[in-house]
């Protein structure tokens, strides 16, 4: 879903050098133009759209070299059919192609309308913890599968939204990149997948939210399996 979460999603544009592992990964990749603002004109949309996929690159390499305990894929072939999705996406004429720019205006419109930010913040104000710093300062924490969760609870809103507005062709299009892109996957990781399904009860959940959560936590538990 290239258009979704994009003030949240940091991509990256290419790699500054080696990877080094004392570093986050985002603080060695450059952020891509297409995720700071979603472009009206379809010239601009094609024209950015590859610079997207040298972040799956900086990732993947950066997953396979330093991350252990929040690896995002269990096998490196999984980005390989990642970058394939992204080139797909970005190749004037493809399916893809098409239905992310007959529908850049209305994408606009619905993320400059949605309430999925506010809904994603109100679910995860009771879980925020403040942690002292020093004795003078305090910093605020969000257990990382909470975040995992929060990112799939407004993954729904925003396909929800887009299927209001945009139409069953664009959720198709939005889908079809949460789920090839490795897009949740990105926020959680396998130790957060694994614990969040058995306990997604103790979250506070409408019955949408949950059924969707436990249908992608599912989905990404039989990627990990394969």
């Amino acid at each position: 879903m290239l258009i979704i979460l994009l003030s949240l999603f940091v991509f990256a544009k290419d790699v500054v050098g080696e990877i080094d592992c004392d570093k986050d990964f985002f603080e060695q990749c450059e952020r891509a133009k297409l995720y700071d603002e979603i472009p009206r004109e379809v010239e601009e949309f094609n024209a950015l759209c590859p610079e997207l996929s040298p972040y799956i690159e900086c990732l993947r390499d950066y997953d396979m070299k330093c991350e252990e305990k929040e690896k995002r894929f269990r096998q490196p072939e999984v980005y390989a059919d990642i970058l394939d999705m992204f080139d797909e996406l970005c190749a004037e004429g493809s399916i893809l192609n098409e239905i992310a720019t007959s529908n850049l205006k209305c994408f606009n419109e619905t993320f400059s309308n949605t309430n999925c930010l506010q809904e994603m913040i109100d679910f995860l104000n009771p879980y925020e913890k403040e942690v002292p710093l020093d004795e003078f300062t305090t910093t605020h924490v969000i257990p990382g599968r909470v975040r995992c969760l929060s990112m799939i609870i407004h993954t729904n809103c925003i396909l929800t939204d887009i299927t209001r507005n945009c139409g069953i062709k664009a959720r198709f299009m939005a889908v079809e990149y949460v789920h090839k892109s490795g897009y949740l996957e990105e926020f959680c990781p396998l130790s957060y997948r694994k614990s969040l399904l058995p306990n997604i009860d103790d979250f506070r959940l409408t019955e949408e939210q949950k059924t969707f959560a436990i249908a992608e936590l599912e989905r990404m538990k039989i990627s990990d399996d394969v």
